[in-house]
């Protein structure tokens, strides 16, 4: 598979989507002149060190997460067409590059005393839609970082038990309905939810109503930290 993959890439080889330089989808020149994230707070968007969320923001806005690490900017357009491209035309190979930059930016802002401290999971889709997509974003960054950072990787922690409407189109009272019981923690897992540090590995946020579900159902599975990796946000 390997042999094959080089051949391939040495007869068509990848293309920068920005400076159109070969062999990668954005290489690290481009990567660096888009815009970044500062340390903020992901509730409140003031600084935070390491992007940690403020205490008082969890507490003012029923908040279960504690930490949303974002590369980049939804708004640069090559990041969107980048998206596009691996959502709606199975460019698999492009989310497989992201989650080295993602690890990078991970490195950066965590401090790792003990990797058995940390779980990567990954968000699961409803059969339909991955049926439809061909494979789960979040699960092909939360395999590739889990196995580059040697953290171990578990990929059935939850479940999706729903299909649901898409959350960006919706209002924040649609939202909440629209997620109620759709998760769901795999029971068969839950000693190895406890105490640890999740790191949640994902493409695309639109609204944090997914995000803080989801961390609710790990911080009431014991979970001891939430921890968000993302390509992009607004």
């Amino acid at each position: 598979m390997q042999i094959l993959k080089f051949i391939f890439d040495f007869i068509a080889p990848k293309k920068c989507y920005s400076c159109k330089k070969h062999w990668k989808f954005l290489c690290e020149d481009c990567l660096k002149i888009f815009y970044d994230f500062e340390e903020i707070c992901y509730v409140c968007k003031n600084f935070s060190k390491n992007f940690e969320v403020h205490e008082s923001c969890k507490k003012e806005n029923t908040v279960f997460y504690d930490k949303i690490l974002v590369l980049k900017h939804y708004k640069n357009k090559t990041i969107q067409k980048l998206i596009k491209d691996w959502k709606f035309y199975w460019k698999r190979e492009i989310l497989e590059e992201f989650w080295y930059y993602l690890y990078e930016k991970f490195i950066r802002n965590e401090k790792i005393r003990k990797l058995d401290d940390f779980l990567v999971i990954s968000i699961p889709s409803y059969f339909l839609r991955k049926w439809k997509r061909w494979y789960n974003s979040s699960e092909v960054l939360a395999k590739s970082f889990a196995k580059f950072s040697k953290i171990n990787y578990k990929k059935n922690i939850l479940k999706k038990v729903k299909q649901t409407k898409q959350q960006s189109k919706l209002t924040r009272e649609q939202r909440l309905v629209n997620l109620k019981d759709s998760f769901k923690i795999n029971k068969k897992y839950l000693n190895q939810i406890k105490d640890k540090k999740i790191i949640i590995v994902d493409d695309v946020i639109s609204t944090w109503t997914t995000i803080n579900e989801v961390s609710k159902i790990l911080k009431e599975s014991w979970a001891s930290k939430i921890i968000w990796l993302i390509i992009a946000s607004d």
